[in-house]
C-alpha cells in the first residue's frame, strides 16, 4: 500500500493509508461515531476543535438552514484539553488511526502549552491549528512558530477570506500542511426578529473550494488539504484532481454517511483514492 504524506518535510511525517478525513467538528473526539461511521476508510481521525481552557456554547439559536446550506454558530464548547486528553486517549489508542488534534488558535502562549502537552500522548499524530477569522499575519506565524517548537507536525486551518495574505507566509515559515479552508461566515436570518452569524456550510461553497485548491497547489510546496462544499464521492475526488491530497468532509458527513460504509448494507464503499501523482503527497 503507498501512504500519503501529509507533512513530507517532517522529520517524523504524518502519513494516512486514504485520503479521506473529517473535518473538525463534524464526528467528535474519538469513537463517538462508531455505531455510523465506518472508522476503516478514514486516513485519519481530525477532532472537534479543542482549547486549552474549557469553553461554553453559544446562546440559541444555532442553527439555519436555508435551501441546501445552512448557518451553524455554537461557540465552539468544549471542555479544554486536558479532560478530552484524560477521556479519550484510550479510545484513540483503539481507533489505530492518526489522531490530528484540532486546536483553536487563542493566544501563542496556550497554543505552546497545548501542544507541548500533546507530545506526552503517544496516539497523537499532529495538529491542526484553526485559525480565528481576522487572524493578522504576523499572529498567524506566531501561533505556527508556538506550535512548532512542540516538534509535532503542524497543519494550519486558513479562514476563508484570508488565503492570499496567509497562506504564503504559513508555508514560508514551515507549516506542514494547509486546509483550505475554513468553513467561511454567513449571516441568515432566523425568523424570530434576529439574525444569526456564523459558519456557512453548503454545496455551492464546492467551486470556490476548488478555484483556491487548483491556484495554491500549483503554487506553494505543501500539502493542501480541501475542505468546503464536498457533497459526495465525486466532489470529493474533484478536488484531489485538482491538487490537493486530501479532503476534509464536514456536513456530508450528517446528511448522509452511508457513502463512507456507514449503516449500508453490503460492502462499504470506498473512500476516494489519491491520483498516482498525489500519492507521494507532494503538490505537482
Amino acid at each position: 500500500m503507498e501512504w500519503i504524506e501529509l507533512a513530507p518535510r517532517h522529520k517524523y511525517g504524518l502519513p494516512i493509508a486514504t485520503p479521506f478525513l473529517p473535518a473538525a467538528g463534524t464526528i467528535g473526539y474519538s469513537d463517538e461515531a462508531w455505531d455510523w461511521l465506518d472508522y476503516r476508510l478514514l486516513g485519519a481521525l481530525i477532532t472537534h476543535p479543542v482549547s486549552w481552557h474549557p469553553r461554553s456554547a453559544a446562546a440559541p439559536p444555532r442553527v439555519v438552514t436555508r435551501g441546501t446550506g445552512f448557518i451553524i454558530h455554537t461557540g465552539l464548547p468544549n471542555p479544554g484539553l486536558p479532560a478530552v486528553i484524560r477521556h479519550h486517549q484510550e479510545a484513540w489508542k483503539r481507533l489505530k488511526l492518526p489522531v490530528i488534534v484540532h486546536l483553536i488558535a487563542t493566544t501563542p502562549e496556550e497554543t505552546a502549552r497545548a501542544c507541548e502537552t500533546l507530545t506526552q500522548v503517544t496516539s497523537v499524530a499532529g495538529v491542526e491549528l484553526g485559525l480565528a477569522d481576522g487572524t493578522r499575519p504576523a499572529q498567524a506565524l506566531a501561533h505556527l512558530a508556538a506550535a512548532q517548537a512542540s516538534g509535532l507536525p503542524v497543519i494550519v486551518r486558513v479562514p476563508f477570506r484570508q488565503v492570499d495574505d496567509l497562506a504564503p507566509a504559513l508555508a514560508r515559515a514551515g507549516a506542514d500542511a494547509l486546509t483550505l479552508t475554513a468553513p467561511p461566515r454567513g449571516l441568515l436570518p432566523t425568523g424570530r426578529g434576529v439574525h444569526l452569524r456564523g459558519r456557512l456550510f453548503d454545496p455551492a461553497l464546492l467551486p470556490l473550494t476548488l478555484q483556491t485548491v487548483a491556484y495554491w497547489a500549483s503554487r506553494l510546496e505543501v500539502p493542501i488539504l480541501a475542505c468546503g462544499g464536498i457533497s459526495s464521492l465525486e466532489d470529493a475526488q474533484a478536488c484531489l484532481e485538482v491538487g490537493a491530497v486530501a479532503v476534509q468532509g464536514d456536513a456530508l458527513l450528517w446528511r448522509d454517511s452511508r457513502w463512507l460504509g456507514g449503516g449500508q448494507p453490503g460492502a462499504p464503499p470506498t473512500a476516494p483514492s489519491a491520483p498516482e501523482s498525489q500519492e507521494s503527497g507532494v503538490n505537482p
